[in-house]
């Protein structure tokens, strides 16, 4: 089961459980058979459930998922973005989903290096394809809109690209850092 879905799963399977055994527990103060009410109560309590699931999912994801702003990453709260984030990331913005996230922040080329080669150190074992250098890119504005559309951050040109390492089921992340301004554009995946 997808991570997204997990925890309204198990708050809407707790709470419609409780709910059904607090009903069947007072029915004798209704003058009611348990059996009856629970032969009643279950089928409804199915019924109920995946409405009542996307409810509660709903209003979880305007909290979870979405553009955020944060000063530096020790205060993003988010192990599966922080994972693929830099130590010394500070002026972020992340656009957070379900599968992954969309990031800029400011940071000094040797620390993303730095960082970089100690993330393949550290992972590069468990990637499918094996590390490439860093490349010296133009970005044109087609391949930043597929990537970083519709969050208005300006179009760096000249940006090199980082691409990290890619696990089997398709984690990973990419990123484009502009040595002009000291922005970094990530894009990652995680399942």
């Amino acid at each position: 089961m997808p991570w997204h879905l997990v925890l309204p799963f198990k708050i809407t399977f707790w709470t419609l459980g409780i709910v059904l055994g607090i009903v069947v527990l007072a029915a004798p103060t209704l003058k009611k058979k348990r059996s009856r009410i629970f032969l009643w109560g279950f089928p409804m309590v199915l019924v109920a459930f995946i409405p009542s699931c996307s409810v509660i999912m709903h209003f979880m994801d305007q909290s979870r998922f979405g553009v955020f702003e944060y000063d530096v990453i020790q205060t993003v709260g988010d192990p599966l973005v922080e994972r693929y984030l830099p130590p010394a990331a500070r002026e972020l913005t992340v656009d957070r989903f379900a599968h992954g996230y969309r990031a800029r922040y400011l940071i000094e080329a040797e620390f993303l290096e730095n960082w970089f080669d100690a993330v393949w150190e550290e992972f590069g074992e468990y990637s499918k394809e094996g590390k490439t250098p860093p490349e010296f890119i133009t970005l044109t504005q087609a391949d930043f809109d597929q990537d970083f559309g519709g969050l208005g951050w300006p179009r760096p040109t000249e940006v090199v690209f980082y691409q990290g390492p890619i696990a089997a089921n398709g984690a990973g992340f990419a990123i484009w850092f502009d040595a002009e301004t000291g922005f970094a554009y990530e894009s990652a995946s995680h399942w």
